[in-house]
């Protein structure tokens, strides 16, 4: 399953000129550099301003991982939740509510014509946010391509959230990023290998960096994890997921300070 190519369709034709000048902006990163010159992540999380404080605010919203979307203190999902099994789905509906998030759906979604194909795949990413905050007691919301964080993609990682309380997309310093909150909401791991494989696929596609990212200029899968138990046990999933995009894609991770009671 893993090794085969998922595709996910982005119906924003990305700027070519846009993708350039975000990409040489990205490129002097200062968590992108030190990752470029072998330093190990944790330690250049641990002395990069806001690393702390990055998990000191309750995650409130449920967006889609698109690193275009931030409607709040994000959790993320692939179309918020559209590509998930009735049954994971139910696991997703008791830890929002557990959580209270707002649900948002998107403009453009990926998720969502992976879903649906076809012009109205819009339509079905909206319907699918309304129909699982109003099944929860939910907050709905509508995130439309004015509102986007930017109006192409630039992620240069995909963040998989373990702790459930990692901001990374209110993160000044922190790079472009997809997010992945599956493992924070209870979600199995094969799962979350699904969701890697297709935000990668975004990435190194057409509509994003694509060619940009190389062996030495990898896409990264990050993992943020509460402990060195749970880090090591997700990055073996990610390793295996990403496993068919060779040395374009490299997997690293830390440990997040811990919670303040």
């Amino acid at each position: 399953m893993f090794g085969e190519k998922v595709e996910i369709l982005d119906k924003t034709m990305g700027n070519h000129a846009l993708h350039d000048q975000l990409w040489e902006q990205s490129q002097t990163n200062y968590i992108l550099e030190s990752l470029k010159d072998g330093e190990k992540l944790q330690d250049i999380l641990e002395r990069t301003p806001g690393f702390k404080e990055a998990f000191l605010t309750e995650l409130d919203t449920l967006d889609c991982a698109d690193g275009r979307v931030c409607s709040g203190h994000k959790m993320g999902l692939a179309g918020s939740g559209i590509l998930l099994s009735p049954e994971e789905k139910e696991i997703l509906k008791a830890e929002a509510k557990k959580r209270g998030l707002k649900i948002t759906g998107h403009d453009n979604c990926g998720a969502a014509a992976l879903a649906y194909p076809g012009s109205d795949s819009d339509k079905f990413g909206y319907e699918n946010a309304r129909t699982l905050a109003s099944e929860t007691g939910l907050e709905y919301g509508e995130v439309h391509a004015q509102d986007f964080q930017v109006s192409v993609h630039n992620e240069r990682m995909l963040v998989i959230e373990e702790t459930g309380r990692f901001d990374c997309a209110n993160w000044a310093e922190f790079p472009g990023q997809f997010i992945s909150s599956a493992p924070a909401l209870g979600l199995p791991d094969a799962y979350l290998q699904k969701e890697i494989v297709a935000l990668t696929n975004i990435a190194l596609g057409n509509h994003s960096f694509g060619s940009r990212f190389t062996s030495e200029d990898p896409f990264y899968v990050v993992i943020s994890a509460s402990s060195a138990e749970k880090l090591a046990h997700l990055e073996e999933v990610a390793t295996e997921a990403v496993q068919v995009f060779k040395d374009r894609v490299r997997v690293s991770g830390f440990i997040a300070p811990e919670k303040k009671e």
